[in-house]
């Protein structure tokens, strides 16, 4: 039987990456640096959010732009650090899956809102970035997550049709991204429980990438 579909796009956060931790712990310690603390509903609220869109969104939440502004170059600070010095941990099943798509030639691109020079570190120094040959960042497109612009991108690039294409998500602002690109979106959830309208929203919901990868060859 085909396919029912012709490639792979991924998001990286928090979806191939558990580095959604570690950017919370970065606002953490850029909060207690400052004596400003740092509240869960901000954190969850940044899910899936571009660089430029979380640094507006915590200047309106704390209603101060001068304390934003040290508390996003504190935070900066933490995750440059982070990603150069520390470890880049990996999601379950991730390696599996990715060596199985790469096995089927799959075409298969990254999409995601993370800025270009940070993403590259990532795929690089996760070693994930061998399995990808296109890739598309959040400073690339016109607009980030929620809307469609990164995923359009992606597929266009590996001249498929978005419609014809499967993305994996972990965030709201991914999925929403997905579905109006008019591609069907598996959402494997990280931080954040899926809504009643993110599961009837998406094709699947799977509680981690091994499951993910059993929905994806049964398709």
């Amino acid at each position: 039987m085909p396919r029912s579909f012709d490639a792979l796009l991924f998001d990286m956060d928090g979806l191939m990456l558990d580095t959604e931790r570690l950017s919370n712990e970065t606002w953490r310690r850029a909060g207690a640096e400052l004596g400003i603390e740092i509240q869960d509903e901000m954190l969850h609220a940044m899910v899936g959010m571009s660089f430029q869109n979380c640094i507006r969104f915590v200047e309106d939440y704390l209603g101060d732009a001068e304390a934003a502004d040290r508390l996003q170059k504190g935070s900066d600070r933490h995750y440059q650090h982070i990603l150069r010095h520390e470890e880049i941990p990996l999601k379950t099943g991730i390696l599996e899956l990715l060596r199985w798509v790469r096995e089927q030639g799959i075409p298969r691109a990254v999409a995601t809102s993370t800025r270009r020079h940070i993403a590259d570190i990532k795929l690089q120094r996760s070693g994930l970035g061998e399995f990808f040959d296109v890739t598309v960042a959040g400073d690339e497109v016109a607009r980030t997550k929620p809307a469609p612009d990164v995923y359009h991108d992606a597929a266009a690039r590996l001249g498929v049709a978005a419609r014809r294409c499967l993305v994996l998500e972990d965030s709201r602002m991914g999925l929403q991204a997905g579905v109006a690109a008019g591609a069907r979106v598996i959402l494997v959830p990280d931080l954040l429980s899926p809504s009643d309208d993110d599961r009837a929203a998406a094709l699947a919901v799977c509680s981690d990438l091994h499951q993910a990868l059993e929905l994806i060859r049964a398709l």
